[in-house]
């Protein structure tokens, strides 16, 4: 019988080793993954104020094109100073300008942005979670969930950006059309 007890005892101290082997794999797996989730929200942050740099670019050169255009005398009311600017091409320019800077302002409007997760929580657990690791496979879930609500901003940002460009071509085109017309 005695032989078969520390079998037994044996085994279950093999056991208990796989099993703290086991919390130290998952423990460190889990830091791997917060390090990798917050170093994807820097990247995030990164992109969106690159997006709202390039927007603010894209109305900054609209501006430019109309100022330049009436400069230059290619756009305007008076027939002694120039050609005279027809009036649906005014019509559809101050339209253009218009959605362009709707376009802008939702890319630079302020969001609610996930930056992470809350220090303080980290630093004062609630009674759950006084007794889990500060790095944690649920803390990691939640980062992701985080990563995900900024991927989707990000893409509709990326959308935006991309119609306030199309909308620079269109006033270009616009301004050009009435010039021929008018000619």
């Amino acid at each position: 019988m005695g032989i078969f007890r520390g079998k037994a005892s044996n085994k279950a101290v093999e056991a208990s080793k796989v099993e703290a082997a086991r919390d130290e794999l998952i423990k460190e797996r889990a830091q791997v993954a917060y390090k990798a989730a917050m170093d994807l929200f820097a990247a995030q942050d990164r992109t969106a104020s690159n997006l709202r740099t390039r927007v603010s670019g894209i109305f900054a050169t609209s501006a430019f094109v109309v100022t330049f255009s009436s400069s230059v005398r290619l756009v305007g009311n008076d027939p002694s100073k120039g050609l005279p600017f027809p009036f649906w091409a005014a019509v559809t320019l101050f339209a253009v300008i218009a959605v362009q800077g709707i376009l802008v302002m939702l890319v630079l409007w302020p969001t609610r942005w996930s930056f992470g997760h809350s220090v303080y929580a980290m630093v004062n657990p609630s009674l759950d979670d006084a007794d889990r690791a500060p790095v944690n496979r649920q803390l990691v879930e939640s980062l992701v969930d985080g990563l995900n609500r900024n991927k989707v901003k990000i893409t509709r940002m990326g959308w935006l950006y991309r119609g306030a460009i199309f909308l620079l071509l269109v006033e270009v085109s616009v301004i050009l059309a009435a010039i021929i017309s008018a000619s």
